[in-house]
């Protein structure tokens, strides 16, 4: 964030110089700045007490004093041209329609959709993931979208295909697609549904595990469920809480799950809670995009029967 805040604070010194400058460039430098903001919300406004939060006011304002001095003393380095200002205003434009360079974007958007993180996806700020059968995802293709400020990782576990950490790999949210083989197996919707009778569904809670919540869902039309359940971890001697909602589909003998938890220190529990009201309407659009593409291959028509050969329906 501290990156963010410098980025942010240089960006509109520099639009208030050109403002100065250039004063025929007025209304141009009000609208971009406008875009910025409508696309980012305030970003200077939101930092700000979380840094006086953390380091206190004096430190805090020290800090903006800090950046707004070497932003001066470059300016005064590089002198802005007319044309320097033009160029200056229509990346600041671009900026607003996303293109900014990494991890600044993330940390920009993480702060932009942190009340709502379902709205990131909803606006256009993803990222596209898609499996080719090898490895982890075990012959299946899936096509997946996440949002961009979510940074991808791999992951350690045998049957976690990937994950993703909230805030550019920083947050407490993750979201993680997993596939495992049911020995060939795959349950219709009736046998799903008697999973989620009492006493069958607590079953399918890992150990240690709380149900929350369950239900029956359909992903791309195939039979699924999904259950909210809460759990401590030991993790390099803490304990973490966390909170999660599965979702799992069965296809091809396979069974994919999307999980996305809520996680902290156990003192922090409360914060925990919150963070996974938030995440699970996020959740809940992550599992709308996934596509299985094999299911839109169409059949393959017949051939015209070699002679002797007796010809099949289509």
């Amino acid at each position: 964030m501290g990156e963010v805040y410098g980025f942010v604070i240089a960006q509109n010194a520099s639009l208030d110089a050109i403002l100065i400058k250039y004063p025929e460039l007025a209304r141009d430098v009000l609208l971009t700045g406008l875009d910025f903001e409508r696309t980012f919300g305030d970003v200077e406004s939101r930092l700000q007490p979380m840094f006086s939060s953390i380091l206190g006011k004096e430190e805090a304002a020290g800090l903006k004093l800090k950046l707004l001095a070497q932003n001066a003393k470059w300016l005064q380095e590089n002198p802005i041209t007319k044309d320097i200002a033009l160029v200056f205003l229509e990346e600041v434009r671009n900026r607003a329609k996303g293109e900014i360079h990494s991890p600044v974007l993330e940390y920009l958007l993480a702060l932009r959709f942190s009340d709502n993180p379902a709205k990131e996806l909803i606006e256009g700020f993803r990222q596209s993931f898609k499996t080719d059968g090898s490895g982890k995802s075990q012959g299946l293709v899936l096509n997946l979208q996440l949002p961009r400020s979510w940074k991808e990782k791999e992951a350690s576990r045998p049957h976690i295909v990937r994950k993703w950490q909230s805030e550019g790999g920083t947050g407490p949210g993750l979201i993680m697609l997993m596939v495992r083989d049911t020995a060939g197996e795959t349950p219709s919707r009736t046998d799903i549904a008697g999973w989620m009778q009492p006493g069958e569904i607590e079953t399918l809670v890992p150990d240690g595990g709380v149900l929350r919540d369950h239900g029956l869902v359909m992903i791309e039309n195939q039979p699924g469920y999904f259950m909210d359940f809460e759990m401590l971890n030991q993790r390099a001697g803490a304990v973490v809480f966390q909170i999660m909602r599965q979702y799992s589909v069965f296809y091809r003998g396979k069974m994919v799950s999307i999980h996305c938890a809520a996680g902290a220190l156990e003192s922090q529990h409360i914060n925990v809670d919150e963070e996974f009201q938030r995440i699970k309407p996020l959740c809940q659009q992550v599992v709308n995009t996934l596509v299985i593409p094999e299911l839109y291959t169409p059949a393959p028509y017949n051939v015209a029967p070699q002679a002797g050969e007796r010809q099949n329906a289509i």
